[in-house]
């Protein structure tokens, strides 16, 4: 038990630092046809999770997926979500918006913050109001120096936070409900590459082998994640998560030499200033619980 203890955490962050260097990977399917980058994802993944799961140990019986009807039809939506999800991710890493896709998860967590306050009746706390109120004054600021939405980071950490709320209904084990939900993906997913024309010309810019590859990148990290979850507190994975982002915003800035003008510095260090007060108050909160317990 002690070793799985520490293990979970160093797992919970290899998944998150996999997830965040995944830029380095999009940069070869630089231009590439963001339908086609969907299909082999969506495909390949299944196989993947097939056998993920056939090694879990502790899963959901296939017998017992349509006794609960909510969990199955709350796969279906995240299966959508998840797909709104993906394809703006890409799309920011195949396009050389790799700080857009940064501030997505950077916003996420505020995001998920006040659809947790509308939707499941949690209260917020007082930093977690100051940092919704943060993350918000400095999209504004963005928006009005800018002139227009940031609808790309936007869409990234909605779809994502709504994906969330979806799973919190979805009472399957993890690779159970991310298998079904890849699975249905998989007819959304094949119609957007026939009504897109891709199917037509299908000659990847990329070679095949990178397409493919895309499903590993894909559900690796998600595995690990899955594993870990359930060792890892969840102080720890709450901060292990803004390590993704905060790789994706030093590769875009050093290794593609993405610019930042002045807004977005300001919207990234409102976002910034909001979550650092979220971590100050999970760790005064976690070294309270530690102390009682004592």
């Amino acid at each position: 038990m002690l070793t799985n203890m520490r293990s979970g955490p160093a797992t919970i962050v290899l998944a998150f630092v996999l997830w965040g260097i995944t830029p380095l990977f999009y940069q070869y399917l630089s231009g590439g046809d963001l339908a086609q980058i969907l299909i082999y994802r969506v495909v390949w993944s299944l196989p993947l999770l097939l056998l993920a799961r056939l090694l879990l140990r502790h899963r959901t019986p296939i017998r017992d997926l349509w006794r609960d009807r909510r969990s199955f039809f709350c796969c279906m939506l995240a299966g959508l979500l998840m797909i709104i999800s993906w394809s703006s991710f890409i799309y920011a890493l195949t396009r050389h918006q790799v700080l857009d896709a940064s501030l997505g998860y950077f916003i996420n967590p505020l995001f998920v913050i006040t659809l947790g306050c509308l939707f499941l009746r949690e209260r917020l706390s007082a930093f977690q109001k100051a940092a919704v109120f943060l993350g918000a004054c400095g999209l504004a600021f963005q928006i009005l120096s800018l002139g227009h939405l940031p609808l790309l980071p936007l869409m990234m950490g909605f779809s994502f936070a709504l994906y969330g709320l979806v799973r919190k209904f979805i009472r399957y084990d993890v690779l159970t409900s991310i298998t079904l939900e890849t699975l249905w993906a998989l007819p959304v997913v094949a119609i957007i590459f026939c009504v897109s024309g891709a199917g037509s010309s299908f000659s990847p810019d990329a070679p095949h082998l990178l397409y493919i590859l895309t499903a590993p990148v894909t559900v690796i990290p998600l595995i690990l994640f899955a594993i870990a979850l359930n060792k890892t507190s969840l102080v720890v994975t709450g901060l292990a998560q803004y390590i993704e982002p905060t790789l994706q915003f030093v590769i875009a800035i050093v290794i593609f030499g993405e610019q930042i003008n002045y807004p977005e510095l300001i919207c990234f260090g409102a976002v910034w200033l909001g979550l650092m007060l979220c971590v100050s108050e999970s760790f005064v909160a976690h070294r309270r619980l530690h102390s009682h317990a004592s």
